[in-house]
């Protein structure tokens, strides 16, 4: 639940804060130079955009379709109050939320529809369109992270039960995009969520449905099976906190509606356990939640009643108060449903873009805090899925010069994407040649892609002004067609490490200076091993280059370093935590590498790892990816080019 940070006690030595987070606490008093420390550190919180959780119950059906969205506050229990009106009239309809925007989807009004809602959570009014689900669909169910809302299932004009996941990016508007499939053709199903992870549960696939499937929310793909329900049932509704997912009501097989919650843990896969019972039995409810609270909301035959439990313990509901009005099949939502994630605030903020999951390519962005050590989360999508990317950034905006997606092939698009706030990236131009297995370096000026393959390697060098948006032009060229190289940069000077000139990993360190245009220059060799595919980044002193594979073809750990304003050959640095072959993403801090992805053996990894710049040494273990990748890019907003 996001709220705001307390000052706390008075003490002679403030305390570490929690982290940013949205929920995070700062207890003490600060100087104003202490406060500055923490927030360059990545580790000052901010206030939440919403400290009262809100939840939302929109559209739904009394003897007609309505368009009425109600609003409660979720620590209070109270009546509902109004708040604006949908687009559309209609009932049948799935929703998800991040924490300042509700999405409605589906539904019918005579017939079903594709129509995408949206609303600012924390301003009352009427919702404005969104865009279009993929397909018609009536009876969906759909859930979110902070950044992408999905939906599942549904039933379409002529009856058909539909397996289609679609998802669109919260923050930006725009039509879905197919996802994958459901384990079965099904609508009628619940559905909630995680930062991480989405349940789609029971449903009606012709016959009730006991399953449950779950979908990683930032991996695109069809979903597998979790568990099953303690009773099959369709018309169910469903909640959760950040751990936990419950699913309320519904009609059994004979037709009947029972009273009945079932609670699983949605970290593990397995089978529901009975949490407690609904005040009387319901179906065609909406269900929304905070961290702590699960709220179900109205039911068929024009119910008004909203009722409680609390989400972390086991037990009956309680009565929370009334809706505007009775009714069934409507969809509710809430402004505390991903609070649980981190803000993307950080001074020091790695992201990692696009990848290849193994012939299906990877559209999402996924970040972490430099400064500190964790798991990451999703940041964003790219304008589409890609692989092989090549990416740089200034202080306030990534660049990822996309290298082939899962239609067209090898691409020449270029993406740009805000550090400050969670989104889909946009177009920022084209490069003048389509390319793959490429690398890219910056300053806070100027971004420079390098090598890789367009019909065959190239030795061609491309820049962009970061600032702007627009095509790439001519940098100069490489010592050699070149491609699995990859690059760091001080300030004023970019290195490229490595590389396949012939079919095999080369020694090659070479240079350019960023802001002017040329060719070129030797700068030494790689003294450990011949290196390709690699992943680098770099203080303003410092280039590391580690990762990737040797010139026998196999994945290294191994972690290389130079000075980057002298010249001259690399030395040993120390060993990643495991072998990452087939570029890894690596980004860093003016004082901290991570490197992340790749290829561990014969299986893609997950793994993050860490130095300290400026102390020769090996790798720590940092966290983890949100899935296992590799052909991945990165950069971040405080590398030592900046």
């Amino acid at each position: 639940m996001s709220q705001q940070w307390p000052g706390g006690l008075i003490r002679k030595t403030p305390p570490t804060p929690t982290g940013p987070y949205q929920d995070g606490t700062a207890p003490g008093v600060w100087t104003l130079d202490q406060m500055n420390y923490w927030l360059k550190q990545g580790l000052w919180p901010i206030a939440g955009s919403g400290a009262t959780p809100i939840g939302l119950f929109g559209g739904g059906y009394t003897s007609t379709n309505v368009n009425t969205i109600d609003r409660i506050v979720i620590a209070t229990a109270s009546n509902a109050t109004d708040f604006g009106d949908l687009t559309q009239a209609r009932s049948g309809l799935a929703s998800c939320s991040s924490s300042t925007r509700g999405i409605w989807a589906g539904g019918i009004v005579s017939v079903p529809v594709n129509t995408i809602d949206y609303v600012a959570i924390l301003s009352a009014g009427n919702a404005t369109d969104f865009g279009d689900l993929t397909r018609s669909n009536q009876y969906p169910a759909g859930c979110s992270n902070y950044v992408r809302g999905v939906f599942g299932g549904g039933v379409n004009s002529g009856g058909t039960q539909q397996n289609v996941i679609d998802y669109i990016t919260i923050a930006s508007t725009g039509n879905a995009t197919d996802f994958g499939d459901l384990t079965s053709a099904r609508s009628q199903t619940a559905s909630c969520s995680s930062d991480t992870r989405g349940l789609f549960s029971g449903g009606t696939t012709g016959a009730v449905s006991n399953i449950i499937d779950y979908i990683t929310i930032a991996s695109s793909g069809n979903a597998t099976d979790f568990g099953d329900l303690t009773l099959a049932r369709r018309g169910v509704a469903g909640c959760s906190s950040s751990t936990r997912g419950l699913f309320g009501g519904g009609l059994n097989s004979s037709g009947n509606p029972v009273n009945v919650i079932d609670y699983v843990t949605i970290a593990s896969v397995g089978n529901a356990t009975d949490f407690g019972d609904l005040l009387a039995e319901r179906y065609y409810m909406g269900a929304c939640s905070s961290s702590i609270t699960g709220l179900f909301g109205g039911g068929a035959g024009s119910v008004n009643v909203i009722q409680y439990v609390t989400i972390a313990s086991t037990g009956n509901a309680t009565d929370f108060g009334d809706l505007t009005q009775g009714r069934g099949e409507l969809a509710a939502c809430s402004s505390a449903a991903s609070a649980v994630q981190p803000t993307p605030t950080s001074s020091a903020m790695a992201l990692f873009m696009g990848g290849d999951l193994g012939g299906r390519m990877l559209d999402s962005i996924s970040y972490v805090n430099i400064a500190t050590t964790g798991n990451a989360y999703q940041f964003g999508d790219l304008t589409a899925a890609s692989s092989d990317n090549a990416s740089c950034a200034s202080s306030t905006r990534a660049i990822c010069f996309c290298g082939r997606d899962n239609i067209t092939g090898t691409v020449n698009v270029i993406n740009y994407i805000s550090f400050s706030s969670f989104g889909k990236a946009a177009d920022f131009g084209d490069l003048t040649v389509k390319r793959y297995d490429f690398g890219g370096l910056s300053n806070e000026t100027r971004g420079i892609a390098g090598g890789g393959i367009d019909a065959s390697r190239t030795n061609s060098m491309q820049y962009i002004t970061i600032a702007s948006t627009g095509n790439a032009t001519n940098f100069g060229d490489l010592l050699a067609a070149n491609e699995g190289l990859n690059g760091c940069a001080s300030t004023t000077r970019g290195v490229w490490f490595g590389g396949n000139t012939s079919g095999s990993a080369i020694n090659t360190i070479q240079y350019v200076t960023i802001a002017s245009t040329g060719n070129a220059t030797t700068f030494g060799d790689l003294t450990i091993e011949n290196q390709a595919y690699v992943a680098c980044c770099s203080s303003s002193t410092r280039g590391l280059v580690g990762g990737g594979i040797n010139g026998s073809g196999f994945t290294t750990n191994t972690i290389q370093y130079v000075t980057i304003a002298s010249t001259g050959n690399s030395t040993d640095f120390g060993d990643l935590v495991t072998a990452k072959g087939y570029y890894p993403g690596a980004s860093s801090s003016a004082t901290r590498g991570v490197w992340a992805g790749g290829t561990a053996g014969a299986s893609r990894t997950n793994a993050i790892d860490y130095v300290t710049i400026a102390s020769a040494g090996n790798a720590t273990d940092f966290g983890d990816l949100i899935t296992g990748t590799n052909y991945l890019s990165s950069c971040s907003n405080a590398h030592g080019g900046l």
